[in-house]
């Protein structure tokens, strides 16, 4: 990873949190985050505080969609408690619960169609989000609700506003809202207010799905088409930035409208799950990572993929976590680090090298990952990808790779022995 310069983006003022009609005013200002037009929220700079270190798991849409899809209500409970007293027993304490993947919903919503493995069953009157907020916190486990903002995917009709636009996937479209869009940025708002006014969840977490890399495909000066519009409407009023920098202005706005909704209600927190590499999201995705972990409002959390072993030839585990380590990052902001427990007993990892075989060849790769964070006094937690990689014999090969499900088997097992302790 090449070193790292801070590069604040524009920071903006008058956010528009909730549909409110009005204009956001884009504003070059080094020192602070986007405000909203009214009383910003308190901020204490102890968010978050756990009293213990953060161990997560994510729960896909794709694994939901297997656990409730046909399933009765009584049924749909029983899968959510068995799910979540599988994860209190591996000694984790947060499940990261996609609650919107597609613009679709986990929950009846009023602004995005359900999801389709769950429509039957919000029809008949059961909240899917509701009853598992309420199995984690039985069990003592946190719940953060985990939302893809602009992502629509290849269902055109789950958008819920027009200013959208397509990207190709393996020759079929793939939707994505807007993100220059007023109307975009507030849909996807209120679908966050939804979320943390309705339910008592912990927490609120954006992933990678920013721009997708293959968006702005033109010259980084020139604006893609989907967006030339608002690119003309904002210099025509006087916005100087260029393309990229105006880009990155979107997303901040978006980002730092998240972190203050999340903390309209005590104790919720924000946080995003970024690619890993830095360079790669302020330049392809248009995140500015470095800039929201520098200054308090944007997240309390920022957590990395690192799904890497340690013989990965370009970025060996241990050498992409100093990096992450070592980039300025202000007090309030915790530190974890996603690890891909999903690559255990898999071969090969196709972009790792020489490390290619490291997966199926060590039983331990996860043990030394946690031993290795415990070690470094700026990572305070981790989260696993996914949740169903525990369980070593649900799991099947990609195209291409080879699975051991004794060697996958192994690794739980290792990884067990460290997160029960």
């Amino acid at each position: 990873m090449k070193s790292w310069k801070i590069r604040l983006s524009a920071c903006l003022a008058g956010l528009c949190l909730l549909a409110s009609g009005c204009r956001l005013p884009r504003t070059p200002d080094d020192s602070a985050p986007p405000e909203s037009g009214g009383t910003p929220p308190s901020y204490s700079g102890e968010r978050p505080s756990p009293e213990e270190e953060f161990r997560g798991v994510w729960v896909s849409y794709i694994e939901l969609n297997a656990l409730l899809k046909g399933k009765t209500q009584a049924q749909a409970e029983a899968a959510l408690d068995g799910m979540m007293e599988n994860i209190a027993s591996y000694g984790l304490n947060t499940v990261f619960f996609h609650v919107r993947a597609m613009s679709d919903a986990y929950y009846p919503s009023k602004l995005f169609p359900p999801a389709a493995a769950v429509e039957a069953l919000i029809e008949g009157g059961f909240d899917p989000l509701a009853y598992a907020v309420e199995a984690a916190h039985a069990r003592g486990l946190e719940l953060h609700a985990w939302i893809n903002p602009y992502r629509i995917g290849v269902k055109r009709e789950n958008a819920g506003c027009e200013d959208i636009f397509s990207v190709d996937s393996g020759g079929t479209p793939c939707y994505y809202y807007n993100p220059a869009s007023e109307e975009a940025q507030s849909l996807i708002l209120q679908g966050l207010a939804e979320v943390v006014d309705n339910y008592p969840v912990d927490g609120v977490q954006f992933d990678d799905y920013f721009y997708p890399s293959n968006a702005a495909a033109v010259p980084p000066d020139a604006p893609a088409p989907f967006e030339e519009e608002a690119y003309a409407a904002y210099t025509a009023e006087g916005g100087a930035l260029g393309v990229a920098d105006w880009r990155r202005a979107q997303v901040d706005v978006l980002v730092a409208g998240a972190y203050q909704k999340a903390h309209s209600r005590e104790g919720c927190v924000f946080g995003v799950s970024p690619d890993y590499h830095v360079e790669k999201n302020y330049s392809s995705l248009y995140a500015d990572v470095a800039a929201w972990i520098a200054v308090p409002g944007y997240v309390d959390y920022i957590c990395p993929q690192i799904y890497f072993g340690f013989e990965n030839s370009a970025a060996p585990f241990d050498e992409a976590v100093k990096q992450w380590a070592g980039y300025p990052r202000h007090a309030s902001v915790r530190l974890y680090v996603g690890l891909g427990l999903y690559k255990t007993g898999m071969s090969p990892d196709v972009y790792a090298g020489q490390g290619k075989d490291e997966w199926a060849g060590h039983d331990d790769v996860m043990k030394r990952s946690v031993e290795f964070l415990r070690g470094q006094p700026e990572v305070t937690g981790m989260a696993f990808y996914n949740y169903s990689s525990f369980q070593a014999g649900a799991r099947s090969p990609s195209a291409g790779q080879t699975y051991s499900k004794e060697v996958g088997q192994r690794e739980v097992e290792n990884l067990l022995s460290l997160l029960r302790q």
